[in-house]
């Protein structure tokens, strides 16, 4: 209780988000699709997960993933160092298969209806005192 002009008040009690650092799920999709949010016409890749570890409040149950391709990305060419080449390498590292896709289509379909544990990692770089973005990322395969 706090006083405020002379009258007792309750404090507004505060928590700290319960954040989700990781979960097993299966990969549902992966599309690729137009960046709507930025103006810049870029896509980028969207990948839809079903949690088996929790449950997940909304409408589908799913999470969600989005990772650009950066303007010099094609379906054969990746920026080494970028988002994508990152998140496409830690793919490679657990499913072999992607290794021997000729697009990035192909690499993202390797992971389509296969489980993983999933964490937030950190892909991309931190710029101008803002820390770099997280991405749920596939880290180890599941049976």
């Amino acid at each position: 209780m706090a006083k405020c002009h002379g009258e007792v008040v309750k404090v507004v009690t505060r928590t700290t988000a319960n954040l989700l650092e990781e979960f097993d799920g299966e990969v549902v999709d992966v599309v690729l699709e137009q960046n709507t949010y930025n103006d810049d016409a870029s896509s980028q890749f969207h990948i839809t997960m079903k949690p088996t570890s929790v449950e997940v409040k909304g409408k589908t149950g799913l999470l969600h993933e989005w990772i650009r391709m950066s303007p010099k990305s094609t379906e054969e060419v990746v920026p080494e160092g970028s988002v994508l080449d990152k998140y496409l390498t830690q793919v490679e590292m657990i499913v072999s298969e992607a290794k021997k896709a000729k697009t990035l289509t192909e690499a993202f379909k390797c992971i389509v209806g296969k489980k993983f544990t999933f964490k937030k990692v950190k892909l991309g770089r931190s710029f101008e005192g803002h820390s770099a973005r997280e991405y749920w990322t596939p880290t180890v395969l599941l049976k």
